[in-house]
């Protein structure tokens, strides 16, 4: 009795672990990648997110001096490529310049009065 309790008990598990294989999915998962635009922001955020972790890690000792230069030209580089890439995408004839958080570089809504990003304050630009 023990051992076709045991046999059907491993038969059990078996089947669990196997059916995930065997059953067809109803659905592929597809990967949204963004729009060319929010691409080139979110480069952009990484970029400046790098350059202030840099500075921080500059300030703690947690890097050198040369280490930091070679970090912080990277990816203001990467932050300035991603800013023109940005400004091919914007319109033509903008009635308002865009504002961008000093903190982060999200770019600000005309109505808040900080950023949605970090919380840094539109006035300390």
């Amino acid at each position: 009795m023990t051992g076709v309790l045991a046999v059907v008990l491993i038969l059990l598990v078996a089947a669990f672990i196997v059916l995930p294989f065997v059953r067809p999915t109803e659905e592929e998962e597809v990967e949204v990648r963004p729009a060319g635009n929010e691409l080139w922001k979110r480069e952009r955020a990484v970029a400046v997110l790098a350059i202030t972790e840099a500075d921080f890690d500059l300030a703690t000792g947690k890097l050198s001096n040369d280490d930091y230069q070679v970090l912080r030209s990277d990816y203001e580089g990467r932050a300035l490529h991603a800013m023109d890439e940005i400004e091919k995408f914007a319109p033509a004839a903008a009635s308002t310049p865009a504002r961008y958080c000093a903190g982060c570089g999200t770019l600000l809504a005309p109505t808040h009065a900080f950023c949605g990003g970090c919380g840094f304050p539109r006035g300390g630009q």
